[in-house]
């Protein structure tokens, strides 16, 4: 994957040598239908997105910011309960749906888009439809869910430790906090892949295939994508800083604790206890945790590898 990835990306001149590459976070793409979706004419642009297997569904604006794009204007409307299901808000301008989901025909994937997105705007939601891991997996809505919510618990319990590190002391909250912290590592990886990573890598190769001479140049808008890239890496990156902070205050908290505890500075009161196996076992967790984390770690400086070329 490292000779693949360090290899020189394609320019908009050049045509693609192979169909598949690999790309950070064990993903793969097709680059032979980038390359032809970034040099379709704009008036083909649809039917030549639509026959690498990708529908597309139109969503009005309520009251339009900017000009309606004519290249959607003949697309079928994205039904109403469509776009709430699919929290489609007013401030979106594209989100796809990958082939798979309840709100695609089988075997294709869906893109809803804002009447007054431009090209460029498209043709990521289309490049990020083919961005797929190498190996199946979990669906993405119950991977994003399962994380959003384990995330959630391990922001909120570590907060309270921080405020009282004493409550250390207690089993059930040492339970809580090893059990989300275990929870967000275990699923880390594949939430910044489908997340910050897609973002990330979509945003870089449109840089290199959509140039000065191409119909779908936006300076303005590929600056704005490539800084969003690097928001997006760096979010990345400030999740798994979290996550390791927690790690490593639950831990260096316990082991405090128990020293406190075994000078007698300190003494547990009814219900609270932290004996020589909780502080291993606490450790163990912990080194658990770190396995999983320095997976991320690594993959986290390929992504920023490739994207600084």
């Amino acid at each position: 994957m490292l000779l693949v990835l360090l290899s020189p990306m394609v320019t908009r001149a050049d045509p693609p040598q192979w169909a598949y590459r690999a790309f950070p976070f064990s993903q793969a793409l097709n680059v032979d239908a980038v390359y032809e979706v970034t040099h379709s004419k704009p008036e083909n642009l649809v039917e030549t997105i639509h026959r690498w297997g990708v529908d597309i569904r139109l969503v009005r604006s309520e009251a339009p910011a900017r000009p309606l794009n004519p290249l959607l204007a003949d697309l079928p409307l994205a039904a109403p309960e469509l776009v709430r299901l699919a929290g489609f808000q007013e401030s979106y301008e594209g989100l796809v749906f990958y082939g798979g989901s309840t709100f695609c025909a089988p075997g294709r994937s869906m893109i809803l888009i804002r009447d007054t997105a431009p090209g460029y705007t498209l043709i990521h939601e289309f490049v990020q439809s083919l961005l797929r891991p190498a190996c199946a997996g979990e669906p993405d809505d119950i991977l994003e869910t399962r994380f959003g919510a384990a995330f959630r618990r391990l922001v909120i319990y570590q907060r309270r430790i921080n405020d009282d590190p004493y409550r250390l002391l207690d089993p059930l909250w040492r339970r809580d906090i090893l059990a989300a912290q275990a929870d967000v590592a275990q699923d880390l990886y594949h939430r910044i892949r489908l997340g910050q990573s897609q973002e990330a890598i979509v945003e870089k190769l449109l840089s290199l295939y959509i140039d000065e001479r191409s119909p779908y140049f936006d300076a303005e808008r590929r600056t704005q994508g490539l800084l969003y890239g690097e928001v997006m890496i760096n979010n990345a990156i400030d999740i798994y800083n979290a996550v390791n902070e927690s790690v490593v205050f639950v831990e260096a908290s316990v082991h405090s604790l128990r020293q406190m505890l075994r000078a007698g500075t300190i003494q547990p009161g009814e219900g609270l206890a932290l004996t020589d196996d909780d502080e291993a076992f606490v450790v163990g967790s912990a080194r658990e945790v770190q396995a999983h984390m320095a997976v991320v770690r690594v993959e986290l400086q390929v992504l920023k590898r490739f994207y600084g070329r």
